[in-house]
């Protein structure tokens, strides 16, 4: 009788280690097979903002600007910041601006202003470039440099991300000063007890301009 009661027990204690372990299995195949959670939406949004930024360069050739070379930063995908170095075959400037983007298309309108400086230019080739008459003077003024601004819309044509080909048409605003315009004055009126304060010349002239830009960060 003890060994059927003993050996009953035996059995017992079998299964219920058996259903123990099977339970134990399942429990551990169901932390396995939970799937993994997806990553916070404000990760992929960090992800995607830094992603906005590129470096890149850009190249122009256009009349009044001449011909620049720059340097440009993209904060985000509608701004642009650029600034280089330009010339307009009388001497050599700097320049800085911003565009406003409004559309990531492959075709895309743009907002575009520039400020700028030329050094060390001729008066009166600059005089006959803008269309006026050239002074017929023999008195050299090699170091006049004028300032200037404009304002431009544009249609660029390519990647957002890697290149685009852009046409540009505004107007440009320039101030230059002569500030010994008394020598010039006297030879062009042949009156040597004439006497002048620095003289100011302005002018307003529409402008075009090509451009190339290119993304390599």
């Amino acid at each position: 009788m003890s060994r059927r009661v003993a050996s009953g027990v035996s059995r017992s204690c079998a299964a219920l280690a058996c259903v123990l372990a099977l339970g134990a299995g399942a429990r551990a195949q169901a932390q396995d097979s939970t799937p993994t959670p997806p990553p916070a939406p404000q990760a992929e949004a960090a992800a995607d903002s830094g992603s906005s930024i590129k470096l890149g360069a850009m190249l122009d050739v256009g009349a009044p600007d001449g011909v620049g070379v720059s340097l440009v930063l993209r904060p985000a995908p509608w701004l642009r910041i650029n600034g280089g170095v330009t010339t307009n075959t009388l001497s050599l400037g700097m320049r800085g601006g911003i565009s406003l983007i409004p559309l990531s298309t492959f075709v895309a309108p743009s907002i575009n202003l520039d400020l700028g400086r030329y050094f060390d230019a001729n008066y009166n080739k600059l005089v006959e470039r803008f269309g006026g008459i050239p002074l017929q003077t023999s008195v050299p003024f090699d170091d006049v440099g004028y300032n200037y601004g404009s304002a431009s819309v544009g249609l660029e044509i390519g990647s957002p991300e890697r290149f685009s080909f852009s046409l540009k048409a505004g107007l440009v605003h320039g101030s230059m000063v002569i500030q010994d315009a008394e020598k010039l004055l006297q030879d062009v009126t042949n009156d040597p007890d004439l006497t002048a304060k620095p003289l100011t010349f302005r002018f307003t002239t529409p402008s075009l301009k090509l451009g190339f830009l290119f993304y390599f960060l």
